[in-house]
């Protein structure tokens, strides 16, 4: 049932119910509390009246029981149908009836029976009981032992209505219903509050996500507040970011992915289309031969540096394997790409710490790491000189490679590691795809590693280093 409405509706019930619930429980334990207190008055009440009768009427009772002065008694019994103002019964101690009240229906009776009060008053002086009267309604009647001279002599037995008292009852529970009414007036208008400050900033966090699943991923939320829902608020604006950023990212792969394979493909398109003419000289046709095959090892090299980048995005990218001999990898990498280098007639030294530690990733990637490196370093340098090195610490093995080449601005270096980012120096004058750096990094990333790019400045040359943990991440 609960489940059905919404967080305001049920914060609304529970507050309803625990209203009711605690207030119909206050309620009822202060009415019998006031109940016991104003029945207690009353019956107090009428004791003080039944002791100061009794003890009033001791004397003449005692002369009148052993047959002296019935004139007393008969006065005293007069006094008390003007004064008192209660409906008496008088006993004596074998309850037989010496006085009463007109028209209180003891006129045809001689003796009474031992009535609860009677059978009290013999045991603490005082009985009471509530019980109906004559008359069917109920009244209190209440025994008070007589005595004269440390003697039993009967009972003075008062009763009064009881009418009153319960009217009085009746009006106490009005004024303390009365009296509870603003209370839970006051709790329900609380909760209406709590519930609407409760429930806004949520819808309108419910609102925001729908715009952000729409595709307003610009959608912000407002937070005025530190407690959950503001803490929820930051959260759904760092997701909303992170999604925008994403996306902006994959909207930038896909284009420039189109435009690194449109290249290719066109210049393909037209190779073969002159191919096709049959008076093209030998020489031509070996030319646009040669092309063909350049471009179409550049498009392999771009479509196996995608499949890279998406097992590592993918989480595919397996982590099993550990370099054992460091030291001769690094050696055969560094003598395929001096050769490289002196193609280029570009000096290449390379300083390895003959007692590196093994390390927790596959040969195949730190090949790719150091591959790439080196290929930069010998593609954008155009004379000059090319150095790495490798050295390692208790915790490390760190890699830096340094050339003399373009180098790059401050604002180039910021993006330097982004997918097909090639700066507009290097787009005119050097081949690639711009994928090698972001492929270094995603690598680096999943085995927790670390590199780094500075450069003095364009055409000062550059600098990349690279730091592998030597234990593997757990």
């Amino acid at each position: 049932m609960l489940n059905r409405l919404t967080i305001r509706q049920r914060i609304l019930v529970i507050f309803i119910v625990i209203t009711f619930v605690g207030g119909t429980v206050q309620f009822l334990i202060a009415g019998r509390q006031l109940e016991a207190a104003t029945l207690e008055f009353y019956q107090h009440h009428l004791e003080t009246d039944a002791l100061l009768v009794a003890a009033t009427f001791a004397e003449p009772l005692g002369h009148y029981l052993e047959g002296e002065d019935e004139g007393g008694i008969g006065r005293m019994l007069a006094t008390l149908q003007q004064e008192v103002g209660h409906d008496y019964l008088i006993l004596d101690r074998n309850h037989r009836v010496v006085g009463y009240t007109a028209n209180t229906g003891y006129e045809q009776v001689d003796r009474v029976p031992a009535s609860p009060e009677l059978v009290e008053a013999d045991t603490a002086q005082i009985g009471s009981d509530i019980r109906p009267n004559h008359m069917g309604e109920a009244a209190l009647y209440l025994a008070v032992s007589v005595r004269y001279e440390g003697e039993a002599l009967g009972y003075l037995v008062l009763s009064e209505p009881m009418a009153p008292a319960y009217a009085e009852v009746y009006r106490r529970y009005i004024e303390l219903a009365i009296a509870t009414l603003p209370v839970i007036v006051l709790v329900i208008g609380a909760s209406l509050w709590v519930s609407s400050t409760i429930s806004r900033p949520v819808q309108h966090l419910r609102n925001s996500a729908l715009n952000m699943a729409h595709g307003a991923l610009d959608t912000r939320i407002h937070v005025t507040t530190q407690d959950e829902i503001g803490q929820l608020g930051e959260t759904l604006n760092f997701m909303a970011g992170q999604l925008e950023t994403l996306m902006r990212t994959q909207r930038s792969f896909v284009s420039n992915a189109a435009h690194e394979l449109r290249t290719p493909l066109m210049t393909l398109k037209l190779r073969a289309e002159a191919l096709s003419d049959e008076t093209l000289p030998k020489d031509e046709r070996e030319t646009y031969l040669a092309e063909i095959q350049q471009e179409i090892d550049h498009m392999a090299e771009l479509v196996s540096s995608l499949l890279v980048l998406a097992r590592i995005d993918e989480g595919r990218h397996t982590q099993n394997g550990v370099v054992t001999d460091t030291v001769s990898i690094l050696h055969d990498i560094v003598r395929h790409w001096r050769i490289e280098a002196e193609a280029k007639r570009l000096e290449f030294t390379a300083q390895i710490a003959s007692d590196l530690p093994e390390l927790p990733l596959s040969p195949n990637d730190l090949r790719v790491i150091v591959d790439n490196l080196l290929s930069n370093a010998i593609k954008y340098t155009e004379q000059g000189h090319i150095q790495m090195t490798v050295s390692h610490t208790p915790q490390m093995v760190t890699i830096q490679v340094n050339d003399t080449g373009i180098g790059y601005s401050e604002e180039q270096r910021t993006h330097l590691f982004e997918r097909f980012y090639r700066s507009e120096t290097a787009r005119g004058r050097f081949s690639g795809n711009g994928l090698g750096l972001s492929i270094v990094k995603a690598i680096l990333d999943h085995y927790d590693g670390q590199v780094e790019a500075s450069s003095p400045g364009a055409g000062r040359g550059s600098e990349f280093t690279v730091r592998l943990p030597r234990r593997a991440v757990s």
